[in-house]
């Protein structure tokens, strides 16, 4: 449990910084230019996590 925590912490953040930009987009409280830094910020999220599981499955081999 303890190795897939921070998977699964990386993925709810990577959720929570989508759906918070597209929240903010549709009340127009955010910029076009805040909101790529954001949803750049979730792809590296996205892609750590995709890096933590290829290593997991990796060890396994």
């Amino acid at each position: 449990m303890k190795k897939i925590l921070p998977l699964l912490v990386f993925r709810c953040v990577a959720l929570g910084l989508g759906l918070g930009v597209v929240t903010l987009l549709g009340m127009d409280k955010i910029e076009i230019k805040e909101a790529v830094w954001l949803l750049a910020l979730t792809v590296v999220c996205l892609a750590a996590t995709s890096l933590g599981e290829n290593n997991k499955n990796t060890k396994k081999k």
